[in-house]
């Protein structure tokens, strides 16, 4: 089976899996903020923990998704569309 990379570096071999976003990342992408004891957390959910930045982690994992997007690309068609159609069809009343 293959090493499993870095998220950040990849070409480096990942040592640990960050606790918050549960992806694999090397110890120099790796925050021990409770000491060596408790599961690390990666720079961008570190950063958000400390209250730093707060859309760290879901920068880190890649925006809004899918899903929001579609629900946004809907909205602003059916928004399109009302302005357009709605004034074009007003004289069939």
């Amino acid at each position: 089976m293959a090493e499993v990379k870095c998220e950040k570096h990849l070409f480096e071999d990942a040592t640990g899996l960050c606790r918050a976003c549960r992806r694999h990342f090397c110890d120099e992408c790796l925050v021990y903020v409770n000491g060596s004891h408790a599961a690390p957390l990666c720079i961008p959910c570190a950063l958000t923990a400390a209250g730093v930045r707060s859309t760290a982690a879901r920068a880190a994992r890649g925006g809004m998704g899918f899903g929001p997007k579609v629900a946004v690309g809907v909205a602003s068609t059916a928004a399109a569309v009302a302005v357009v159609a709605v004034p074009a069809l007003s004289h069939l009343r």
